[in-house]
């Protein structure tokens, strides 16, 4: 909420020295509508259309000045997209870009007690081409940073190729699965062609033209409205720096208990305790 409110301040301040606030872009990310969320989804492309200006996110974006964007996308090209979601956005003219799992296509997908249908072939090509962008989520959805080099790069070019085979469609986007992503994993992306790549951290979009790692935040029909209204503006922007101060804190208070018990310890052999405390420092 700070942010939010910080934020309208600093436009509202611009706006009286009579200068134009640098136009801004926000990308926000689903996965499944369900028909008992259909209408609650369809509010929230109302409210969108009433508080930002809905843009595609293929191809280079410019911002113009004093503009709020907001880019809708969708990870794993569920069966639901096709029959809840695309009928609302098609009413209103909103583009949006699909994350599509290429060898999960009219399968059966997701985690045990969360499975659920995966957009059929036949689905994906009656999209319209002007309305739904359709990009890469890899070819069998996995985790990238726990795969080595060669395994992450074929997932790369192997989900793209089998896509525009298929679709006969350019498939130049890629979200990463899990939101697990590295600098190594980037570059092999830009080596396998992609023009732009989709995270989930939350910063705003497009700050450059041709930015090739964009950040997205998530997004479900269920979010109340003033999360949703404050999703909206980028109010979520300064997550990724909060969870890296709370992990630095952690990290050294570890390191300050571990050196405190060797401390008192010193010449016997490192008890349990601290080798637990090194194996939690780790994970952190």
């Amino acid at each position: 909420m700070g942010v939010f409110v910080v934020s309208a301040i600093r436009r509202s301040l611009i706006r009286l020295v009579g200068r134009t606030p640098q136009g801004s872009c926000v990308i926000l990310y689903y996965h499944s509508i369900p028909p008992d969320q259909r209408a609650a989804f369809a509010r929230q492309l109302d409210l969108l259309l009433h508080h930002a200006k809905p843009i595609a996110v293929s191809g280079k974006v410019m911002l113009t000045s004093g503009i709020h964007n907001v880019g809708i996308t969708f990870d794993d090209a569920l069966e639901n997209f096709f029959e809840n979601a695309a009928p609302e956005l098609r009413t209103r003219r909103i583009p949006a870009t699909v994350f599509v799992v290429s060898e999960a296509i009219g399968k059966v997908f997701g985690s045990p007690g969360c499975l659920e249908k995966v957009m059929s072939l036949q689905q994906l090509r009656e999209l319209p081409e002007e309305l739904v962008t359709l990009g890469s989520h890899t070819a069998t959805h996995p985790f990238l940073p726990a795969m080595n080099r060669e395994d992450a790069r074929q997932e790369f070019i192997k989900s793209r190729t089998q896509l525009e085979e298929i679709l006969g469609r350019k498939v130049l986007l890629f979200s990463f699965p899990f939101g697990g992503f590295t600098e190594e994993l980037v570059e092999l992306c830009r080596e396998a062609g992609y023009q732009t790549v989709f995270t989930t951290l939350p910063y705003l979009a497009f700050k450059i033209p041709d930015e090739f790692v964009v950040g997205r935040i998530r997004v479900d029909p269920t979010d109340w409205p003033l999360e949703y209204r404050l999703k909206l503006a980028g109010a979520y922007r300064w997550l990724p720096w909060a969870f890296a101060l709370k992990k630095t804190i952690l990290s050294n208070a570890v390191i300050r208990k571990i050196f405190s018990l060797k401390g008192r310890l010193a010449g016997s052999p490192a008890p349990q305790a601290i080798i637990q405390e090194s194996q939690d420092w780790k994970q952190i």
